[in-house]
């Protein structure tokens, strides 16, 4: 049971019904990759928790846009990042929402079956295994190895890299965030974890 019961649209103030507006009819909305609300308007995920503080929320969103919709890193790459982030973080709403997104991407069933025990993928891809090892130096919160940051360098590049790391760091926000709220995953929706 959640800490935090669903915002209505009808219930926001200005400042928040601009942020609502933000995530229900902004890039997220347009890609429809995952329902964003519930049957009664109220947002699902972290997203009804950021409009709890519209100004932090709403820079918290605008982060959130940008690396989904306007970084240079593959949606291979990315959906390698967030899934490591879930599976680790046992996020169920962020693994609901990003597993089927992963497969659209190119991750087969044992890679999916993979990262969601937390074991390492067998990837075909070089750039997708140097992802991996270095998103998991990124998770243990440590300072990633040299041979995970020069592979992860030589793969991404350095804004591939300054990309990556800022990615991690949301999808963490995110699920700290539906931890401390108790955010699973929408209503009717089985969970994965």
């Amino acid at each position: 049971m959640s800490r935090l019961r669903g915002l209505r649209p009808e219930e926001l103030n200005e400042s928040q019904r601009d942020l609502y507006d933000s995530v229900a009819g902004g890039d997220r909305a347009k890609d429809a990759s995952f329902r964003l609300t519930e049957a009664d308007g109220s947002l699902v995920g972290p997203f009804n928790t950021l409009l709890l503080s519209p100004v932090v929320g709403d820079a918290v969103q605008s982060v959130g846009s940008a690396i989904r919709f306007g970084c240079g890193l593959s949606s291979l790459v990315r959906e390698v990042a967030i899934l490591s982030v879930a599976a680790h973080r046992r996020s169920p709403f962020e693994w609901w929402a990003h597993e089927p997104i992963g497969r659209q991407a190119g991750l087969n069933d044992a890679q999916t079956a993979a990262l969601h025990a937390g074991d390492t993928p067998d990837f075909d891809d070089e750039t997708a295994s140097a992802t991996y090892a270095f998103c998991q130096a990124l998770i243990a919160g440590g300072r990633p190895d040299d041979a995970s940051y020069e592979a992860a360098r030589d793969a991404l590049g350095l804004d591939g890299v300054m990309e990556l790391v800022t990615l991690v760091g949301y999808y963490t926000l995110l699920a700290q965030l539906m931890e401390t709220f108790d955010v699973g995953v929408p209503s009717g929706e089985p969970s994965p974890f």
